[in-house]
């Protein structure tokens, strides 16, 4: 067997900070132990079984419960997490994982190669209807070789694998004891992660507090985490969760409000981190309803859609970037530098209705989420440049916890969401729009995208997967499953105490591992 050009030792994870990411706070004496860190929260997680859900609240807050075999850094890396290194065979079939021995779960048991191949067994099984299925589509086997080697041997090269194990959803590693008994991992989350779950009460708090058996160290050989407990809180207004960072009332808050971003900049005691972020976010059209299955609809919403308006009216300008070219944001490698739909064009917009058989436009639906703001603002933006066109949409808005699984079963006609925390261009192309995926909630199908982005899954050549990947986003907008609109800029504001927090460009909170307070 061939090592990987990547083959690392376990005791660089988590500890340089790259260049061009300082982390919150200016430093001064060094990391201490101690403390509870509040966190202001956009909203409860929708729940906590990490196999078993895509929101991003719930990986915010149980990421550091549950570790994976691989970690994907701050700066762009993969690095070893519950591996410690990994090989793969000539022909890139067969990977070989070594495990840590000194990872334990939070009930005390040492995990095992037994437990990872259990755990990715776990998602690949469709019995089990996990949404993260298609990650493992590729997959032939998972065993056990001995108590620390677990090896996977795939169908054909797949190239995202290791973006696939690094996500902190799909490959957590867990007990197959507690994920089997009654209650399972959404009512007993148990992981080797850094932090323990201690409790959850709806609408009021999520509590961690510090696993005194995490294998983690810092640069110095420091056990970490330092913080010994992470109290979430959940305020779902904008205005309220800002107010209470500026009061102190909570440490840390995500989402800062794009109507906050530069007053809070002006707060002495507080400090706003982040900027551009693996996202997108767009106008889902179900394309299993009329008259949207009519590509000409799909096509004229486009062409009437101003984005820049939407972000200079609805996000102030600064919370978000426009969508020049599809669901890969400008700068990535992989990214589409053109878009079709570079101006607006109403006369061209109501021509391709007259032609789809809607002169005179319609009405439908447009569901909204009233959680967050970044998707709930640009509604009525939206619903005016599409009135122009003649298509007259009926806003309804519903809390997250009950928008979400809608939209999921796909009871929807339009609304506005989107996806975070990418890594590989796969994550952006796959799972959202290739043919009866469960994550392609636009009931998107066509059998010309599914070639290309399954064949960009085989081939490790950047360069090559470069061209697949373009010209898959050039079909997509060709055929419009979704209206693309923005990338979303992410903030998180802190207060001068909090030390160390890092903000990730893929909106991870592994920085909380190495964050501490000042006294």
């Amino acid at each position: 067997m061939r090592k990987l050009v990547l083959l690392l030792v376990a005791a660089l994870l988590l500890t340089a900070v790259p260049a061009g990411l300082q982390p919150a706070g200016g430093q001064t004496s060094g990391p201490r132990y101690g403390g509870t860190l509040r966190m202001g929260m956009q909203t409860d997680p929708v729940g906590l079984d990490p196999h078993m859900v895509t929101a991003t609240a719930s990986r915010n807050m149980m990421e550091n419960v549950y570790d994976t075999l691989v970690f994907y850094s701050a700066g762009g890396r993969y690095s070893p997490g519950l591996a410690e290194s990994w090989t793969t065979s000539a022909d890139g079939l067969t990977w070989t994982f070594r495990l840590r021995r000194n990872a334990k779960f939070h009930n005390g048991r040492p995990m095992t190669a037994e437990d990872a191949a259990y755990s990715i067994n776990r998602v690949r099984d469709p019995r089990n209807r996990s949404p993260w299925v298609g990650n493992y589509a590729d997959v032939d086997n998972v065993t056990a070789a001995d108590p620390y080697s677990v090896v996977v041997k795939l169908k054909k090269p797949f190239a995202p694998l290791l973006a696939k194990l690094s996500q902190s959803h799909a490959g957590a590693i867990v007990p197959k004891e507690v994920a089997e008994a009654a209650g399972g991992l959404n009512e007993h989350p148990v992981g080797t992660g850094p932090f323990r779950f201690v409790g959850y009460t709806p609408q009021q708090r999520l509590t961690l507090v510090r696993s005194g058996d995490f294998w983690g160290v810092d640069e110095n050989g420091r056990r970490l985490p330092y913080l010994d407990r992470i109290e979430f809180v959940f305020f779902p207004d904008a205005v309220a969760r800002a107010t209470a960072i500026r009061t102190g009332t909570v440490d840390f808050i995500e989402y800062v409000p794009s109507s906050e971003v530069r007053s809070l900049r002006t707060d002495p005691n507080v400090e706003v981190v982040g900027g551009p972020s693996a996202n997108f976010r767009s106008i889902y059209i179900n394309n299993a309803i009329a008259p949207f299955n009519n590509v000409k609809v799909r096509q004229a919403m486009a062409w009437a859609i101003n984005r820049k308006e939407i972000i200079d009216t609805a996000l102030f300008g600064v919370g978000g970037i426009e969508a020049t070219g599809h669901v890969i944001p400008p700068g990535n490698f992989f990214a589409l530098s053109r878009n079709v739909y570079d101006k607006v064009d109403l006369d061209r917009a109501k021509r391709l209705l007259a032609e789809a058989g809607h002169p005179n436009g319609f009405e439908a639906d447009f569901y909204v989420t009233s959680t967050y703001d970044f998707l709930r603002a640009p509604a009525e933006v939206i619903q005016a440049q599409l009135g122009r066109i003649g298509i007259r949409l009926r806003i309804v808005a519903a809390d997250w916890s009950v928008y979400l699984p809608t939209v999921v079963a796909k009871r929807y006609t339009l609304t506005v969401l989107g996806t975070s925390g990418q890594v590989d261009p796969d994550d952006y192309l796959f799972n959202n729009f290739r043919s009866g995926d469960p994550r392609n909630f636009v009931n998107f199908a066509d059998p010309a995208f599914d070639k290309l982005v399954e064949d960009g899954q085989s081939i490790a050549n950047e360069a090559q997967r470069k061209r697949l990947y373009e010209q898959a986003q050039m079909r997509l907008q060709e055929l419009v499953p979704m209206v693309l609109l923005f990338h979303s800029t992410t903030f998180e504001a802190v207060r001068k105490n909090v030390q160390g927090f890092e903000h990730w460009p893929n909106q991870s909170y592994y920085g909380i591992r190495r964050t501490w307070l000042a006294r």
